[in-house]
């Protein structure tokens, strides 16, 4: 006999998954701005994930810009933003079980991230931000300027 709670848990798990797993990717119909968030979001997984760990005050750090920022909440996407940033974490975590993994997925992150090279306004705020979560446990990790180099070559 089928238990119908435990159906729509799973349908609604499945479209939870696929919603966030949707999201991942920017339309080339999304404007400038909303390219924009996707960077800062995909640029700010990558730099939390570069020591190939999840480290509290990088989160956290993360988090909060994710609320601060003034495009994403003038946009009203923090929602969005904050479950993109997670998506983003869980899929580099992982992705770590596997040199190959760590590699196709942070390559498709780093696609992501390209996509605001046309806006030459941006580089430099991201830059500001990677140094900044970067720096927000007290600890600059060489794997972490290594990141940040990456994230800055394909933006610019």
């Amino acid at each position: 006999m089928l238990d119908f709670n435990q159906v729509k848990e799973k349908i609604s798990s499945l479209l939870s998954d696929a919603n966030r797993k949707f999201r991942q990717y920017t339309p080339e119909s999304f404007s400038k701005e909303k390219k924009f968030i996707n960077a800062i979001v995909c640029s700010l997984a990558l730099i939390t994930m570069a020591d190939k760990k999840a480290e509290t005050q990088e989160v956290l750090t993360s988090i909060d810009l994710i609320k601060e920022i003034d495009e994403i909440t003038e946009l009203e996407m923090t929602q969005e933003a904050l479950e993109l940033y997670e998506y983003h974490i869980e899929t580099l975590s992982k992705a770590l079980e596997s040199p190959t993994k760590w590699v196709m997925a942070e390559a498709k992150i780093l696609m992501e991230v390209a996509k605001i090279k046309v806006y030459s306004e941006y580089p430099p705020m991201i830059e500001a931000l990677l140094n900044y979560v970067a720096n927000s446990d007290g600890n600059l990790d060489p794997l972490e300027t290594e990141m940040k180099d990456k994230i800055m070559k394909a933006i610019t």
